[in-house]
């Protein structure tokens, strides 16, 4: 059985490290064939704190063994090997835990976390984990078998939204139908305004209109794709293609390594069966940002690789292009007024319909408390609010692309992605 070093990269992640942590050592894979390995960029709130004590929380374990040294590019390692003791309470669900080790990312961002971990790491198979991301308890064990039975290099699942649920009034009740690492009961709850925002950005992100073809968001089938969520590594692909590139893609480290597996000869697999749910942005403002980003990474990757990734990836920059240049050519023929009106006209018309559609039809929202129902008001007040996020990711996606293949960095510089 293959060994998997699982890599964490985290910064102020205090919110969420521990649910990771506990979800990831209550795997149906070995816990003696994995490692975790949590690459710290350098937190300034609880974060370290709870990796290191995390695991003794209300039960008995002892430490038998420790050690701290330098290694790599982590300044200090932190690591333990913990085991329960026989006399352990009976309330735990914990038979065995995992090596747990804490290493410093004094860069802080996530390509050099992943570098640093791949250099650390003993596993025979190098798996990703984002501390937001929730999963169930036979995760590990269904992308070890996914990379073994189809001979990929790296395999993926479906990136789902789940929303952290607003306590509320007493109107609504969850269904106990949320991932099988949440042992939360249900509740009580009524959505508020930024939890029905976080839903209308959760569900745009899982459209096509708003992601294109992107397999690892709809969901579709399974099957060999250009990219996938997170990722589950064979170790020797990173001696045939190298490092995550820490210059190009510091924020889409993952497309730029998939596109360098395929470009080798390598082959990277989605298996729709694997699900990775994750907290999408709960606040417009940060989905500017975050997307303005994406499209300076792949901007970044255009100028230093030749081409993008998908050519999905064409859209966004060639839409806004064309509402800007056509106005200007309108001046010396009409017609490129009609073009460019046209073109607004449809746009216009499918978030319209596709929002309509979505936010009526959308009877339960997945949450981190469970499966909760929308009242028709609620669903109301999604439609302005999805109507808002699809222009919103394309826009900004475009206008980041744009600024970084015009206004180039300088090296070192990660302000595109």
């Amino acid at each position: 059985m293959k060994k998997v070093s699982i890599i964490i990269p985290v910064k102020n992640e205090e919110n969420y490290i521990e649910r990771c942590l506990e979800q990831l050592v209550n795997q149906t894979y070995p816990t003696d064939k994995t490692e975790i390995l949590v690459i710290d960029g350098m937190s300034t709130d609880r974060t370290r704190e709870i990796v290191k004590k995390f695991v003794t929380k209300g039960r008995k374990l002892e430490v038998s063994g420790w050690r701290s040294e330098t290694r790599g590019q982590g300044r200090e390692v932190e690591s333990e090997r913990l085991e329960v003791k026989e006399n352990k309470p009976q309330t735990s669900n914990l038979k065995h835990l995992p090596v747990i080790r804490l290493i410093d990312n004094p860069k802080g961002h996530r390509a050099s976390a992943l570098n640093i971990g791949i250099k650390e790491a003993n596993g025979d198979v190098i798996m990703r984990i984002d501390a937001r991301t929730v999963i169930a308890e036979d995760y590990i064990e269904k992308c070890v078998k996914t990379l073994i039975e189809t001979g990929a290099d790296n395999v993926g699942g479906m990136q789902k939204p789940i929303i952290k649920l607003e306590v509320g009034g007493e109107r609504l009740e969850a269904k106990e139908t949320a991932p099988r690492t949440s042992n939360l009961r249900p509740q009580a709850f009524c959505l508020k305004t930024q939890t029905l925002t976080q839903t209308a950005i959760g569900m745009a992100l899982s459209h096509p209109f708003g992601v294109g073809n992107a397999e690892f968001r709809l969901g579709r089938k399974s099957g060999f794709v250009d990219t996938v969520y997170l990722g589950c590594f064979r170790k020797e692909i990173f001696d045939k293609v190298g490092l995550f590139d820490e210059e190009a893609a510091v924020i889409s480290e993952d497309a730029d390594m998939n596109y360098r597996i395929r470009k080798a000869g390598g082959k990277v697999y989605f298996n729709k069966d694997i699900v990775a749910y994750y907290y999408p942005r709960d606040s417009f403002k940060d989905l500017w940002k975050l997307y303005y980003r994406y499209g300076g990474a792949k901007a970044g990757n255009l100028l230093k690789r030749g081409s993008l990734t998908a050519w999905r990836q064409f859209i966004p920059p060639s839409f806004l292009l064309s509402l800007v240049v056509l106005p200007i050519l309108a001046i010396t023929n009409s017609l490129f007024f009609y073009l460019w009106f046209m073109i607004c006209s449809v746009y216009l018309g499918v978030d319209l319909v596709v929002s309509a559609a979505m936010a009526l039809k959308s009877r339960t929202v997945s949450t981190d408390k469970g499966e909760v129902s929308l009242s028709l008001k609620e669903r109301l007040f999604l439609f302005p609010k999805l109507l808002s996020a699809f222009p919103i990711m394309h826009f900004s996606w475009a206008m980041g692309f744009w600024r970084r293949l015009l206004q180039r960095p300088k090296p070192g510089e990660y302000w595109g992605g």
